[in-house]
């Protein structure tokens, strides 16, 4: 009989500081090649119990645990660290937080090494994931001139290599454009077809629905519905609105547009004028750009990773200064 790749057992955890649980008498199993989302609103629970299954919860962040974690049928509290590590790999909301590496390369490898994988072979999984998850461009770049969702990328790649039994996703869309989510999804697929389980905390729900398996709502903590992917694709948007879910369906643009109509007003309250901006002397992310936003507009600026958004903003906000060009408020 196959083992459940992942198994938690009635179990609760208080974070250290705080009396009520995060998570609380919280039991649900994932199969090897199973994909299930844990869904629901911001402080419901989902990040604390995929921190329960990588063992950051009582590890990193303290606190205490009651019940039972299986992962491959082997109880945690019996597993050192390295062990646990070896058998799931994460995924966070802000992969800078989880970068030991100034590089690329280099972090792709620093799991592998720290499992002790063989020179040539570690050599040989590195090209491997890079030529699979297609991200050849990225490779031999300093981390930090990355944009977010190259960012993400890398971080995928460095679980990927080591080729965990379960990849633990914490949000792992926040900063990824449509294109890279579906490139996401695909990944998933793979990492279910070569048996491993897949748990996924997300609000975005839309790039998941052709791999997910089962949905899990948290509410307090605690597992409050449990959907298979066909009941949940069929609930109405009144049934996910009352979850506090997203829809399962991409937005579409013409109703976002109808949403955020208002006046314009003729008078700009930021614009920038011929902004130049980059991290590499001689290669510039923005080049000449020149946009201005008028007050009561709610404005996204969208593009691929990597395109410039990050950067044009850290410009308008102070954060980043721009090479050339300049900003202006409302005309000063």
């Amino acid at each position: 009989m196959t083992k459940n790749a992942v198994e938690l057992r009635s179990v609760s955890f208080t974070y250290a500081g705080f009396d009520a649980p995060a998570v609380d008498d919280v039991s649900f199993a994932v199969a090897p090649g199973e994909c299930i989302v844990l869904c629901g609103e911001s402080g419901c629970g989902k990040t604390t119990a995929t921190r329960i299954v990588n063992g950051l919860a009582g590890g990193f962040y303290e606190g205490s645990r009651t019940g039972k974690v299986l992962i491959a049928g082997r109880d945690v509290d019996g597993l050192e660290d390295w062990e646990l590590s070896s058998l799931t790999g994460s995924v966070f909301q802000n992969p800078r937080t989880q970068f030991f590496n100034l590089d690329t390369t280099g972090e792709i490898a620093f799991g592998m090494e720290n499992l002790g994988v063989p020179r040539e072979e570690m050599h040989r999984r590195v090209r491997d994931v890079v030529r699979e998850l297609g991200i050849e461009c990225l490779m031999g770049r300093g981390i930090f001139e990355l944009s977010g969702g190259q960012m993400q990328s890398v971080a995928f790649a460095s679980a990927w290599a080591c080729k965990p039994s379960v990849y633990v996703l914490d949000e792992p869309s926040s900063n990824l454009d449509p294109p890279s989510m579906e490139k996401l999804a695909s990944f998933i697929s793979k990492a279910k077809s070569s048996g491993s389980a897949v748990i996924i905390a997300e609000h975005r729900l839309s790039y998941l629905a052709s791999v997910a398996d089962r949905y899990l709502l948290f509410e307090g903590g605690s597992v409050a519905a449990e959907w298979d992917a066909q009941r949940f694709l069929g609930l109405s948007d009144a049934e996910r609105e009352s979850c506090g879910l997203r829809s399962s369906e991409p937005p579409k643009l013409a109703d976002l547009m109808q949403r955020l109509s208002r006046p314009v007003s003729a008078f700009p309250a930021v614009e920038a004028r011929g902004i130049y901006a980059g991290y590499e002397k001689g290669v510039p992310v923005l080049e000449g750009i020149t946009v201005s936003f008028d007050p009561g507009r709610v404005v996204g600026v969208v593009g691929r990773n990597g395109a410039g958004k990050s950067t044009l903003l850290k410009c308008l906000a102070g954060i980043k200064k721009e090479e050339l060009g300049h900003v202006r408020f409302q005309g000063s």
